[in-house]
């Protein structure tokens, strides 16, 4: 075996059926790097193509048997590319070179999940002819790779003709880098003023690694919902339909749908100084088609405190979109948002009656109610979807009616901490401020809590237990395995009879026991999935105390056989021993 070890690896063995023959299961081994790495990987594809020139045939596989670090396998191996996986092939002005789409794109690892090669698919290459195939050696490769990446040959079948699978390598990068990618693209734009043209392709050739740092021109018929925000009308914010660049993919990536500031320049001439003078983040150039005025498109107002947008921006920008009718309170809310810089949890917010439901009376002298927020609490501000995440939706809140006097500003005041907002019952006219249902023993949310918010979502059919369950689980606020659960019988399998009478039972718990409350996902965490556990049945259901203040193992909960209509006892399925 250690002979066979020497160059190949060794995995098993089997046997032929038909012949009988014991089989060693083998894979080669690289005896350069001593493993299967990159080259082995080619050599094994060596007998699914061909160029139809052995010449070729042998230069392309040199390079892939040479291609042994994991580093740029590309650089090293050049590759047999069908011509049928180019598509929109458009031909040079000279006629000596073509440029098309890579539909697979160049290799760049081996994805062993896979087994086949990880690609950067639909990339543009340029497809150079070759006057002969004999011309092709390792220092012929090379001058082309001072200003070109090298990925391979491929063949025009209508011609015949051999061709060279190139893209442009930027000289400072040595590689294609996005000034490349901006560069190419300088034909299919103009903003009609040579200057404007050149301050914005400047930009783009010095973006080598990072593309935010270039500028674009944009047409006027990406923005959309244009309003006038500053004076002398030289100001406008705006929906930037494309959104700005933060990659290259194939293509640009972007964070659609970003809104923006407008700003008309006031001298074309004079571009660069008016980007410098500016404080919020430029992303490129637009025009007015009916004005004619060059407009700079600006990042949206960064604030003034922490010199980007930050969440006060983000409240800010929406005010427009609500209002309390009660100009106190807008500004009460509004000043608690302009106050959350970096922690979105000091802010309040103007919520809609209809986002709640389930509302009922919980309190005294009609004040104090408890409902469900449809839409939870803002989270984070998402920068790609341009709006608020949310967390907890559907959570439990408590509503405190405010009195509608003069003083309602102090009462909020009062309250404001550990509030999410304030929102108004249309039919009372009366304002509400929302706030947490939270535990009067631990002055926070409590496992309590959770599990008191969850009693209207199940029963046993028996109030006495029921009642039972509800207490041990209203008992354990810091230590959730002090509660018992009501188990539905369905969540238990394989279920067998273990002791004497028929009274014992062994299962397998689906769900397994509960662990800790997951705030995200607004659940119980459960661990031991699957468990068995031991079901054991109750004598009777008005002294259920006493029956489990007798068990020794751990209790879980109680369910019920739906057949026999017999109440049961969850147990730890403890041994004996």
């Amino acid at each position: 075996m250690n002979e066979f070890k020497i160059d190949h690896k060794f995995y098993g063995i089997t046997q032929n059926p038909e012949t009988k023959n014991y089989v060693m299961v083998l894979n080669y081994k690289c005896k350069k790097c001593n493993y299967i790495c990159n080259t082995i990987y080619f050599q094994q594809n060596f007998v699914n193509w061909t160029s139809g020139n052995n010449y070729i045939d042998k230069f392309v596989q040199d390079t892939q048997l040479s291609a042994h670090s994991d580093y740029k396998v590309f650089e090293n191996a050049l590759e047999w590319i069908p011509y049928d996986r180019f598509i929109n092939i458009e031909k040079s002005r000279s006629g000596k070179t073509y440029r098309a789409n890579w539909i697979d794109g160049n290799i760049r690892y081996w994805d062993c999940g896979r087994r086949n090669w990880g690609r950067n698919n639909n990339m543009i290459v340029y497809l150079i002819g070759l006057n002969s195939p004999e011309v092709i050696t390792l220092k012929f490769m090379n001058k082309f790779k001072i200003d070109y990446e090298f990925y391979g040959i491929t063949q025009n079948p209508e011609t015949k003709n051999y061709m060279m699978v190139l893209n442009d390598r930027c000289k400072k990068c040595k590689y294609t880098c996005n000034s490349i990618h901006f560069q190419r693209n300088f034909k299919n734009w103009t903003s009609g003023n040579n200057d404007i043209d050149n301050f914005i392709q400047d930009t783009q050739l010095s973006a080598h690694k990072n593309a935010k740092e270039a500028l674009e021109w944009i047409p006027y018929d990406r923005f959309n919902n244009i309003e006038k925000i500053g004076r002398f009308g030289r100001v406008f914010r705006a929906n930037w339909i494309d959104g700005c660049i933060f990659e290259w993919n194939g293509n640009w990536k972007r964070y659609k749908d970003r809104i923006v500031t407008l700003k008309i320049l006031s001298n074309s001439e004079n571009i660069a100084l008016e980007f410098m003078n500016e404080i919020n983040e430029p992303y490129g150039i637009t025009q007015n088609p009916e004005k004619k005025n060059y407009i700079m498109v600006l990042s949206n107002d960064k604030c003034k405190k922490c010199k980007y947008t930050c969440n006060a921006i983000h409240f800010q920008q929406n005010f427009v979109n609500w209002t309390s009718d009660n100009d106190d309170i807008d500004k009460f809310i509004q000043d608690t948002q302009l106050s959350a810089h970096k922690n979105v949890k000091e802010a309040l917010g103007w919520i809609p009656y209809d986002r709640f439901n389930n509302i009922e009376k919980i309190g005294r002298f009609d004040k104090v109610f408890r409902a469900n927020w449809i839409d939870g609490y803002i989270f984070k501000w998402n920068g790609i979807c341009q709006n608020w995440e949310r967390v907890n939706q559907n959570r439990i809140v408590t509503f405190k009616e405010l009195d509608n006097s003069k003083n309602i500003i102090l009462e909020l005041m009062k309250e404001a901490n550990g509030s999410y907002g304030i929102t108004q019952n249309p039919e009372t006219k009366n304002y509400i401020i929302v706030l947490d249902y939270i535990c009067e023993e631990c002055n926070y949310i409590c496992n309590a809590i959770h599990f008191q918010q969850n009693f209207v979502n199940w029963t046993s059919g028996n109030d006495d237990v029921d009642k039972f369950i509800q207490d041990t689980q209203l008992l354990a606020h810091k230590t959730v395995q002090e509660a018992l659960e009501w188990i539905p019988y369905y969540k238990f399998n394989n279920i067998e009879k273990i002791g004497g009478f028929g009274r014992v039972f062994r299962a397998n718990w689906i769900d397994g026991c509960i662990f800790e409350w997951n705030g995200i996902c607004q659940n119980w965490e459960r661990v031991n999935q699957n468990r068995i556990v031991t079901l054991k049945i109750l004598s009777n259901s008005e002294n259920i105390a006493l029956e489990f203040m007798n068990e020794i193992s751990k209790p879980y909960g109680i369910t019920q056989n739906p057949e026999t209509k017999c109440y049961m006892m969850v147990l730890n399925d403890k041994c004996k021993n």
